[in-house]
């Protein structure tokens, strides 16, 4: 895409550089950008064109971090030329950028920036690859999930808009590390197959966790971690263990290919015993998984459902109901998401 900002856009690229770290918001790289040359985010605004907040601006101007800014072509180049940088690197790095995010608008340099992101989740970046890259602590990536595992620092962040622990130091919670590495071999392994039947494991553990959030293995983990053992932001980091697991559990499954009634039967007579160990009541335990197992009794053919990795085909069942991309819920065959309560599930 060409940088030229037509009649009116800047000339030339402001004194001091920035860098955009991959995956990093839009909102994120700009506020940093104009900290890093003297300018408040709204003098820096008025460069890149005409643009709209949310309904409250003053809120965006003081949490630029809390939310993200949305572009279109001309805006795009506006930006190119501030930031000294090709358009089509800053399109590689900041996702609200890619063609698909652009806004609609024509002519003139446009830009929005509304209070809730048009997809993902804003999610701070792990301090330690912040630090490495020069950028600090001021990085929010745009993320499909609520939260990031870095296993090179060992430290979870989420879209926690500012409330304590900002991060969370997994030296003490080895499994949820454990667990991220598997989430990754599966996907490495398996494809897209792989990471699909983590999101169902996950579904299944969010269901679980609705029902029965004091469990203990939850509640201590939750403790360690810092964070309120109810509260709907620790569920994904005190369920993930168990989502690993029950991932392998769906894959052997898979594998094994044994989806009449009597292989089903034995196969969640195999996952009983652990739901007790974790406390889950065994009837509604039993519920989200015969849902899963409902939609996954049928091999689908090839032709029909793509193959992941070393051939895998999920069930028909599952691709009618699953994206190919996205979050952990989107991912999921499964219908329920995290914050419903247990009677909406």
């Amino acid at each position: 895409m060409l940088n030229d900002p037509g009649l009116y856009g800047p000339r030339r690229p402001l004194p001091m550089r920035v860098r955009p770290v991959e995956g990093e918001s839009t909102g994120s790289f700009v506020n940093r950008l104009a900290h890093a040359n003297g300018l408040g985010l709204a003098a820096f605004l008025d460069r890149v064109g005409q643009g709209q907040a949310s309904a409250d601006p003053g809120r965006v101007e003081k949490y630029p971090q809390c939310t993200e800014m949305y572009v279109n072509e001309a805006g795009l180049r506006y930006l190119s030329v501030l930031a000294g940088l090709p358009a089509d690197l800053l399109q590689r790095d900041l996702p609200s950028l890619h063609a698909d995010r652009l806004l609609t608008d024509w002519g003139a340099a446009q830009w929005r920036w509304p209070w809730e992101p048009v997809a993902g989740h804003l999610v701070r970046c792990c301090p330690r690859c912040g630090d490495a890259t020069g950028a600090g602590a001021l990085v929010r990536l745009m993320s499909p999930d609520s939260w990031q595992v870095c296993l090179r620092h060992g430290f979870w962040t989420d879209d926690s808009r500012g409330r304590a622990p900002d991060v969370v130091d997994l030296a003490d919670l080895p499994e949820t590390m454990a667990a991220h590495r598997v989430r990754r071999q599966l996907a490495e392994r398996w494809g897209p197959a792989g990471e699909e039947l983590f999101a169902d494991a996950f579904q299944v553990a969010v269901y679980w966790w609705t029902r029965t959030p004091d469990a203990t293995c939850w509640t201590l983990r939750a403790q360690t971690a810092g964070l309120d053992a109810w509260e709907m932001r620790a569920a994904p980091l005190v369920i993930y263990p168990e989502a690993a697991w029950l991932a392998q559990a769906m894959l052997d499954f898979e594998v094994m290919g044994q989806r009449d009634a009597s292989g089903r039967e034995q196969w969640l007579a195999g996952v009983e015993p652990l739901m007790a160990q974790w406390e889950v009541d065994a009837a509604e335990g039993r519920q989200a998984l015969l849902m899963w197992l409902g939609r996954h009794r049928t091999q689908a053919p090839t032709a029909d459902c793509p193959a992941g990795g070393d051939g895998l085909v999920l069930a028909m069942g599952h691709h009618r109901a699953a994206a190919r991309t996205g979050s952990v819920d989107q991912r999921s065959c499964l219908p329920w998401q995290l914050g419903m309560t247990a009677a909406e599930m």
